[in-house]
C-alpha cells in the first residue's frame, strides 16, 4: 500500500513541477506585446489627423501610411506623410494653401515638422508667387509656416526657377530665400 501512495504522490509532484516549469517559460509571442522603454507608445496605419488652433481654426491636416508616437520625448514619426497647411489668417474650411509630402517626417512637441527624403512643398493656390519647393531635407514650423533647409533646393514660382543651398522662408507670406550657390532663371512674358 505504501508503494502505491509513493507512486501516486510522485506522479502528482512531477505533474506540479512540470506545470510550474511551464508557467515560468518565456513566451516569445508575449514579449512582442510588451512595450520596450525606447519603443513607440502606439503605432497606427493609414492615419488622418486634423489639428486646430486655440481659436478653433484648422491649422493642418496630416495623412500618413504609418504613424509611431513616442511618449518619452513626445515626438511622432510619420512614414510617407502628406500634410495640408491651412491659411492661418482665415483658417476656413477648404482654405488649404500648401501640400507637403516626404518619405519620412518627425513631428516634435513644439509643432516642428522635420521632413526627410523627396520633400515636396506645393502651393494649392493658382495665383501664389511661390509654387513649388523641392529638396531632400527641410524643417517646417506648423504654427508660423516658416520653412528652412540646408540641402540643395529647387524653387519654382510664377515666371522663375531657382536652385541653391540653405533655404529660409515663410509659406504663408510666399517668401523663400536661397543663401548659397544660387542660380535663377526668369521667364519674361511678352504681351
Amino acid at each position: 500500500m505504501k508503494i502505491r501512495w509513493n507512486i501516486v504522490l510522485s506522479v502528482i509532484t512531477l505533474a506540479l513541477l512540470a506545470w510550474f516549469y511551464s508557467l515560468h517559460q518565456a513566451d516569445e509571442n508575449l514579449n512582442d506585446l510588451i512595450k520596450s522603454d525606447d519603443g513607440p507608445e502606439y503605432i497606427g496605419q493609414n492615419m488622418q489627423t486634423t489639428v486646430y488652433s486655440p481659436s478653433g481654426k484648422k491649422q493642418y491636416l496630416a495623412l500618413s501610411d504609418k504613424v509611431e508616437h513616442y511618449a518619452s520625448d513626445k515626438h511622432t514619426d510619420f512614414h510617407r506623410p502628406v500634410v495640408y497647411l491651412y491659411d492661418i489668417q482665415t483658417g476656413q474650411l477648404g482654405g488649404q494653401s500648401w501640400k507637403i509630402s516626404a518619405d519620412k517626417a518627425k513631428l516634435s512637441q513644439e509643432n516642428m515638422l522635420y521632413l526627410n527624403g523627396n520633400v515636396i512643398v506645393q502651393s494649392l493656390l493658382a495665383d501664389s508667387r511661390l509654387q513649388r519647393v523641392e529638396t531632400q531635407r527641410a524643417v517646417v514650423n506648423l504654427k508660423t509656416q516658416d520653412i528652412t533647409s540646408d540641402t540643395m533646393v529647387t524653387i519654382n514660382g510664377l515666371n522663375f526657377n531657382s536652385t541653391g543651398l540653405k533655404l529660409s522662408g515663410n509659406l504663408q507670406q510666399q517668401i523663400a530665400t536661397l543663401k548659397e550657390q544660387v542660380k535663377t532663371h526668369y521667364e519674361i512674358n511678352k504681351q
